[in-house]
């Protein structure tokens, strides 16, 4: 196993432990913290783990499809962690999981189909800007929310922080149906190619 992939492989490896601090009820929100640092530890593996794969001809087959599963296992992770804390009403959390979790469920259906014939459909620049924005809005939530259990009571900091993570959600949410659609339009020919 090559450096690229054990990097892809700690991404995996450090998500239960996102789970277990955010959720353990430590005082003062330093769980949450400890969540939010070791989120961003595994958001930052992410963007090496591809570089060095490509700068020293690193890239395998088994990197490729594990680096998607780490990213899905971290990215949405985070954001059931985060929607489930009570942030915004139980409606608005389950349909924008319910969104994020159809896209990757097609996108990975789609891209089994087209390996199977032959075809290796490229990542989409939507879908980039999705994940971007997606973390972002993690990052920002899990701030917040580590500041709530805190008990900071500045009423203007926790609005711009709060409002700022609902934003970058909604537009990460967006994007993800644009990248869906996207994704699909984009693989149609690649699945008529393997009937």
């Amino acid at each position: 196993m090559n450096l690229p992939n054990k990097i892809t492989m700690t991404r995996i490896f450090l998500t239960p432990f996102i789970i277990l601090f955010f959720l353990l009820p430590i005082p003062y929100g330093i769980g949450k913290f400890i969540a939010l640092f070791l989120f961003i530890l595994a958001s930052l593996s992410d963007l090496i783990d591809g570089k060095i794969a490509r700068k020293y001809n690193l890239i395998t087959n088994f990197g490729k499809f594990m680096d998607q599963i780490a990213d899905k296992f971290v990215a949405t992770t985070a954001i059931i962690l985060i929607l489930f804390f009570g942030i915004m009403p139980a409606w608005c959390a389950s349909l924008i999981l319910i969104i994020i979790c159809c896209r990757d469920t097609l996108v990975g259906g789609i891209r089994q189909v087209a390996a199977a014939a032959g075809n290796v459909i490229p990542a989409d620049k939507f879908g980039k800007f999705k994940s971007l924005f997606l973390d972002s809005s993690s990052m920002v939530l899990m701030l917040y929310i580590g500041l709530v259990c805190a008990d900071v009571d500045v009423v203007i900091l926790m609005n711009i922080i709060y409002y700022t993570g609902i934003v970058l959600l909604g537009i990460g949410t967006l994007l993800t149906i644009i990248s869906g659609i996207n994704y699909t339009i984009k693989a149609l020919p690649y699945l008529k190619e393997s009937k």
